[in-house]
């Protein structure tokens, strides 16, 4: 069974600081007697269901254009279920306890459960603080990590904007991703991920793209 991890994009998408980035503009429609249907978009590159790479943050670091086909696809995925309200820190002592299975993950989910406040001003508000502690942590405890994805709006929550731009550098700086603003609510506990594969829009030289995430589960 595959599903989405992505959020679908429209102009309500909410972006960091709660910014609706996202402008559709019709410029072709059948109704009008033209031949076809056809769209501009405008949107920032972090909007939505999204990618960091490590251009991101550090000046010299890897762009979408340093990745190959197959660094898009996570062939063991790890999910850790935590809970998480308004507000909430996350450090290694939130998830020691919450890994249940000892595998090499090449992608860790970390389910919050804050998807719940995803149409609210709380989501982009309040998001869960994410420590410089527990990305080193992770880093140190997977060594095949090659990207760690959530679901809320950011790494950077804006109760502690500092130590969010620490744990994107403790990321970015050792090659592992950012995946963004995750549908994770469709993983069920009985689930067991068995692949993830995440396309990014391929746009040169950017240092964060738009994702489409997939997965397939067994029950």
């Amino acid at each position: 069974m595959w599903f989405w991890l992505s959020h679908e994009l429209n102009q309500n998408t909410q972006g960091y600081r709660g910014v609706k980035s996202l402008t559709l503009t019709k410029t072709s429609s059948i109704n009008k007697g033209q031949s076809s249907n056809s769209h501009n978009l405008e949107m920032n590159n972090h909007l939505g269901s999204h990618v960091d790479f490590p251009y991101h943050f550090i000046n010299n670091g890897k762009t979408l254009s340093d990745y190959e086909a197959t660094d898009w696809v996570f062939n063991s995925p790890l999910i850790i279920d935590l809970e998480c309200f308004p507000g909430d820190k996350i450090t290694k002592e939130s998830i020691i306890d919450k890994i249940q299975f000892e595998i090499e993950p090449d992608l860790v989910l970390i389910n919050t459960g804050f998807e719940r406040f995803r149409n609210s001003i709380t989501y982009w508000e309040s998001s869960p603080i994410f420590t410089e502690e527990l990305c080193n942590y992770l880093i140190k405890k997977f060594k095949n990590l090659k990207a760690v994805g959530f679901d809320s709006i950011s790494l950077s929550s804006l109760n502690d904007r500092e130590q969010g731009r620490k744990a994107h550098k403790v990321l970015l700086s050792n090659d592992v991703r950012i995946f963004e603003d995750l549908r994770l609510s469709l993983v069920e506990k009985s689930m067991k991920i068995k692949k993830v594969i995440a396309l990014p829009l391929l746009i040169e030289g950017i240092d964060g793209s738009p994702l489409s995430i997939i997965a397939e589960a067994t029950k």
